[in-house]
């Protein structure tokens, strides 16, 4: 025999006059009183309400997650309007936002919505801060993979001049790709030993599942599906779920794929710099991919990508802060001697000059100061 379902008090919040109310409302012996969506119509109704309305616990929990989700999104609207442009500022905020949506799945209302502003607010930050967000790729300490991969995208089909419907489908994808594994990935992350057969089994079907998660919170762009559906196939046919090959596989499916490879290379184990990942994924050790792709991919993260560090011929560290004219002549932001500590303030470089030219890469840690303090070099007054 099925347990009737608890209910809890409603917040006064919930009962406003002359507005609809948000969940179903029932007596506490769990007669019915107002359907959700019904309107509080007098000060007198909502007074006779106070005394006895309750609602289902899980439906009320899951609206009061999204009114938490809701103040935390303004709240971030109004520190932005107050304060200078930052775009890395501005991209960890909205990494969080999305670990946390993608975390509750279908128990966020609304869930296609927040995806499609999250695409549209990625895709319209990267047009305006392309060297600021792919800056973000390296330095913000953020667990979003999927935020991570959509951000590269945004600014690959910018530069391909890829049509906005298309575009906003790609990164829709990008950023919602993992919906049906987020706590496996979370259990991942800690895991020492390898997959157990349950886990695996889940990683395969995650593609499909994924897919139908989306398709029950309302998502109805059928590319969008398409491009979360087969991300995992391969060229070779060794990919997953279905096993398809290249001439089965959409273009816009295998740049998602690739790029979900390279941004796991970027934050892999091995630690390896973002100039040696491009020159992998260029000599083809990253596996088979359209050579048209490599090519994109590599125009626009470039030989020095914002966000990463070299050593200049005037034996100081820098940071990349923008891409210039030329692959090997980025402009720089220098933050210490070779064998000296950090400047009190950075100091800004011509790699054009040849007493500051690039002379290699160098790792993060090189640079001895914190990403935190680099932030503001990206840090705009532009609207």
């Amino acid at each position: 025999m099925s347990q009737p379902p608890s209910r809890i008090k409603l917040p006064g919040r919930f009962l406003r006059v002359g507005e609809q109310v948000p969940v179903d409302v029932y007596a506490k012996n769990g007669f019915l009183l107002l359907k959700k969506g019904h309107y509080v119509l007098t000060p007198e109704q909502r007074e006779r309400l106070m005394d006895v309305a309750h609602g289902d616990v899980e439906e009320v929990a899951v609206r009061l997650e999204r009114e938490r989700l809701d103040r935390a999104a303004q709240r971030e609207r109004e520190a932005a309007a107050s304060s200078p442009k930052n775009p890395l500022v501005e991209a960890g905020f909205m990494a969080g936002r999305l670990e946390a949506v993608l975390l509750h799945g279908l128990a966020v209302p609304g869930l296609a919505g927040r995806l499609e502003d999250m695409a549209e607010e990625l895709i319209q930050l990267t047009q305006r801060f392309r060297d600021g967000m792919l800056a973000s790729l390296f330095l913000l300490p953020v667990k979003s993979h999927s935020f991570r991969v959509a951000t590269l995208l945004a600014l690959l089909g910018r530069r391909q001049g890829m049509e906005p419907a298309r575009l906003k489908s790609l990164v829709g994808a990008g950023l919602s790709m993992n919906v049906a594994i987020s706590q496996l990935l979370s259990q991942l992350a800690s895991q020492r030993q390898p997959m157990s057969l349950p886990q695996q089994e889940e990683m395969v079907a995650h593609p499909v599942l994924g897919s139908a998660i989306l398709r029950e919170a309302g998502v109805t762009d059928e590319h969008w599906h398409l491009l979360v559906q087969t991300h995992h196939e391969q060229d070779d046919g060794q990919g997953y779920p279905a096993g398809l090959h290249a001439d089965e596989i959409h273009p816009d499916a295998r740049l998602l794929g690739l790029v979900d490879l390279l941004c796991e290379q970027f934050y892999s184990d091995a630690a390896l710099l973002p100039s040696q990942v491009m020159a992998s994924l260029f000599r083809g050790e990253l596996g088979q991919f359209p050579p048209a792709l490599v090519s994109l991919l590599i125009k626009e993260m470039g030989i020095y990508p914002p966000g990463s560090f070299v050593r200049l011929a005037s034996h100081e560290i820098g940071v990349v802060t923008h891409s210039g004219e030329k692959a090997n002549q980025p402009r720089v932001a220098a933050l210490r001697k070779v064998d000296g500590p950090p400047y009190a303030d950075v100091l800004l470089r011509d790699s054009r000059q040849p007493a500051y030219r690039v002379v290699e890469p160098v790792a993060a840690a090189t640079a001895a100061v914190k990403p935190a303090y680099l932030t503001r070099l990206w840090t705009s007054r532009l609207g």
